[in-house]
């Protein structure tokens, strides 16, 4: 098959990381795959910051929402694949319009990777309330769409008419193998601890949560390490430094390989009121970490299976992060089961399930509303 994914924003660590990753599966599998990419934020810089794993980019380069539209329809009309498969929100929108500005008859699947969505009623700004009636014109022109997480789907399910054979759950991929994976294993050890915090310094990541449960559980060997940027970094900063942390909080900025910020760390915490899946935990199980999440709407839960896997904590409630933490440190997984728990996000069974949904579509192009 010829296929091509389509993304808003190939910078975007959970999106641009699971889509490289199937592409470049799928690649390997003998389909033709290319990544269109409708806009590039912060030119050259930014590009370093894409995943490495796969190169067969086309920057569309729009210089806005309509820009973008109007050279996706120019993709379309001289249209090479069998396939599209949107990524994210703002790329079902711009895909779904060109699709009905150019009357195109191709097979076209969309992804939700968001929590929050006008479509589900949950979006709080006004803005993205007023464009209802164009998400709806948009996602009409969607032959299928995927979900992140089973919870996602169903919200989704409950708030439109769409058929569930349509809307399907098929979770990010993450590389691992069980040779490397009890290599990882870490020994707790009189050296102290390192705690890690992956994503955005921004405010729905309760990266002030994090720093705060971290005062209260950490004795002064261990560590916490940052990754990520924003534009609460200073503030979270003057907060380590109210706290008296400066010698045991390390801001890293952004950093290309998370990785092996994990193979060297004990335990990662995530402490988002928000996240649609949540790829960093993913990952964190991938490298047999201890994992400590916020129970947010929609993947902690599932990725973490209830808290079989990791553990679980109350959003937005600093008093449960520390108790988690506490457990974390006083009882944790083993690697056994941690890999158990890692299994489901094989690289290999993720893609087969790509290739049989699209498959489908191809062979049934019906609407959202339509069985297939």
């Amino acid at each position: 098959m010829n296929i091509a994914f389509i993304i808003y924003d190939y910078n975007y660590h959970g999106g641009a990381q699971k889509t490289a990753t199937i592409a470049q599966h799928l690649q390997s599998q003998g389909h033709s795959v290319d990544i269109i990419v409708i806009r590039c934020r912060g030119g050259d810089n930014e590009k370093k910051k894409r995943p490495k794993h796969f190169s067969n980019i086309l920057d569309l380069n729009a210089t806005g929402f309509f820009n973008g539209i109007f050279r996706l329809i120019k993709i379309f009309r001289n249209s090479q694949y069998n396939a599209y498969i949107s990524i994210g929100p703002y790329s079902n929108i711009s895909t779904g319009l060109a699709k009905f500005l150019c009357r195109g008859t191709f097979p076209l699947i969309g992804s939700e990777n968001f929590a929050k969505s006008p479509l589900i009623g949950n979006y709080t700004r006004l803005y993205f309330r007023l464009l209802l009636p164009l998400f709806w014109l948009s996602y009409n022109q969607l032959n299928g769409l995927l979900f992140v997480t089973d919870r996602l789907r169903l919200e989704f399910l409950n708030k439109n008419s769409w058929h569930p054979s349509r809307c399907v759950t098929i979770y990010n991929p993450v590389k691992f193998s069980k040779k490397n994976f009890k290599q990882n294993k870490k020994k707790y050890n009189t050296s102290g601890l390192t705690f890690l915090g992956v994503g955005i310094l921004e405010q729905r990541k309760r990266f002030d949560l994090l720093i705060r449960a971290f005062s209260k559980v950490a004795n002064n060997k261990d560590k916490l390490l940052i990754a990520g940027e924003g534009s609460l970094g200073n503030e979270l900063k003057k907060l380590v430094n109210q706290l008296g942390l400066e010698q045991q909080v390390n801001f890293l900025g952004y950093h290309s390989d998370i990785q092996s910020l994990m193979k060297k760390s004990d335990i990662l915490v995530h402490t988002s009121n928000s996240e649609a899946f949540g790829m960093v935990l993913a990952e964190g199980l991938a490298t047999g970490m201890q994992v400590v999440s916020t129970n947010s709407f929609s993947g902690p839960a599932e990725i973490l299976g209830n808290g079989r896997y990791g553990f679980l904590a109350e959003v937005d409630n600093l008093g449960s992060i520390i108790e988690a933490l506490k457990l974390a440190i006083s009882s944790p997984k083993s690697q056994e089961i941690i890999f158990e728990g890692v299994l489901k996000f094989s690289v290999n069974s993720i893609a087969d399930k790509y290739v049989k949904f699209i498959s489908a579509i191809i062979a049934n192009k019906g609407h959202l509303n339509e069985a297939l």
